[in-house]
């Protein structure tokens, strides 16, 4: 248990440094220019990209996420209309028959 703790803090001390080395030691023209293909640096910075954004992309991924939630209430929908088609049919009668001490 001991061997696992102790690879457990390697690991994640690793991983830090290895960040921290990424921030302070890569030359800052290869941050500039990996900046705009999404590596390295610069990947928190959203004013830069919503400017660039396009209106019409933004309102595709909205009428995209509206489709998908539309088909799946279709599925949800259609599945219960199973269910209930499915579901034994009780007389009114039956409901008179429970046990009673």
């Amino acid at each position: 248990m001991e061997f696992v703790l102790v690879a457990a803090i390697v690991a994640v001390s690793f991983g830090a440094a290895a960040t921290w080395l990424l921030a302070t030691l890569l030359p800052e023209r290869w941050l500039d220019k990996n900046a705009s293909e999404g590596r390295y640096a610069h990947l928190g910075l959203e004013s830069e990209r919503t400017a660039e954004t396009d209106p019409r992309r933004e309102q595709a991924r909205a009428d995209t996420r509206r489709v998908r939630r539309s088909r799946v209430r279709a599925r949800l929908q259609g599945a219960a209309r199973m269910m209930r088609a499915l579901r034994p049919v009780t007389a009114p009668r039956d409901h008179d028959r429970t046990a009673r001490p």
